[in-house]
């Protein structure tokens, strides 16, 4: 199948565009443009959204993964509203718009699987996570609503809510080392990918082993 996938820089991202079963389509924010199978650029740039419609047509995309995304953690007054619109934009603004373009061909042609990469966060506040417990709870709502309009489209829709994984994100955690690989959580996204079974599934939880 044909995949795009969003944030391949870095840990999940980029464990998930090794996948050598597909054709993986990544998105870097930086990189050679020179590769036409490459999406470079910011997503949060409102000229990125034409480019991003272009390249889902014309490489036939089949399946995309929501993956970009940054991390927020602190008390509310320690935030800069810098931050917290750029956290707010990368986590729900831009995905929905993205998503939009996605929804909007997958219905035309009929078919299509969007796999959104969400969060524990996005199920669960803590402590000086507000806001990016704010952007991962509107995704949740976002994707949750849109399942349901996407009955009979023949488009799937699957959330994926994994906990903490060994990435840039998580690299001042004391426990970083015992946290999720992300390439056994890249491996179970697959496994969602491949599903011929009879059943669908419309989103997973993701625990990290507690030995």
């Amino acid at each position: 199948m044909n995949i795009l996938i969003t944030g391949c820089g870095s840990g999940l991202g980029l464990s998930l565009s090794k996948n050598k079963n597909h054709t993986i389509f990544p998105h870097y924010r930086t990189g050679d443009t020179s590769n036409q199978d490459f999406l470079i650029g910011d997503l949060n740039e409102p000229s990125f959204l034409n480019r991003f419609s272009d390249f889902i047509v014309d490489k036939n995309v089949e399946v995309f993964i929501n993956n970009a995304g940054v991390y927020l953690g602190d008390s509310l007054e320690n935030n800069s509203d810098e931050q917290i619109v750029n956290t707010l934009t990368t986590n729900l603004i831009t995905p929905i718009l993205l998503t939009k373009r996605v929804f909007s061909y997958f219905k035309n042609k009929g078919s299509g699987l969007i796999v959104n990469i969400n969060s524990l966060a996005g199920k669960t506040p803590s402590a000086k996570e507000s806001i990016y417990c704010a952007s991962k709870f509107g995704l949740h709502g976002f994707s949750k609503s849109l399942q349901i309009e996407a009955i009979g489209t023949g488009i799937e829709i699957v959330d994926v809510y994994p906990g903490a994984i060994q990435t840039r994100m998580t690299s001042h955690r004391p426990n970083h080392k015992s946290l999720m690989s992300p390439d056994d959580v890249s491996d179970l996204i697959y496994d969602i990918v491949d599903n011929n079974k009879s059943y669908y599934l419309n989103e997973i939880v993701i625990r990290r082993k507690v030995k």
